[in-house]
């Protein structure tokens, strides 16, 4: 199922995905150092961490987007890609209301979103790896490896 949101044959979506997690998931660390360690610089790196995060997600989510609408077949596949983005998507909501409840310093309630959140979209990433893998969604057919050339003679089989 090659993908339809593509540059040089190689999907965009899986490019862009792990900025969003770093940033996520560094903010909720970051907080929850500010929070223990009552620093305020810790928590505005936590703050540009989380608007990157968002914004790189919003990148992300577009070829995303493009390839649920265009590229994966109903089925087991779909109600995967749809359990991947109502995943991410609640986690944008976490971040998105951790911003709000931020108020220039973390707090307990802040640190907690974060965490769901970061839960969220590590469950999203493990859904998004099984598209990958399971369904081969964005695999290019003419690269899969019944179609690699044959080994060497004398080179061992694959196990």
């Amino acid at each position: 199922m090659r993908s339809a949101a593509r540059v040089m044959d190689h999907p965009i979506h899986p490019m862009l995905i792990p900025f969003p997690f770093a940033f996520l998931s560094g903010a909720a660390a970051f907080d929850l150092a500010a929070l223990t360690r009552g620093s305020h610089t810790l928590g505005q790196t936590a703050a540009h961490l989380r608007a990157a995060g968002l914004v790189s997600a919003l990148m992300a989510a577009v070829p995303g987007l493009i390839d649920y609408l265009t590229t994966v077949p109903e089925g087991r596949p779909r109600d995967t890609a749809t359990k991947h983005l109502l995943s991410n998507l609640s986690a944008l909501a976490c971040f998105t209301a951790a911003t709000l409840s931020h108020q220039g310093r973390p707090n307990t309630g802040t640190i907690a979103l974060e965490v769901v959140g970061t839960v969220l979209l590590s469950i999203g990433g493990w859904l998004g790896g099984s598209l990958s893998y399971h369904h081969q969604i964005g695999v290019d057919p003419e690269e899969v490896p019944g179609r690699l050339a044959p080994a060497a003679e004398g080179a061992l089989p694959p196990s």
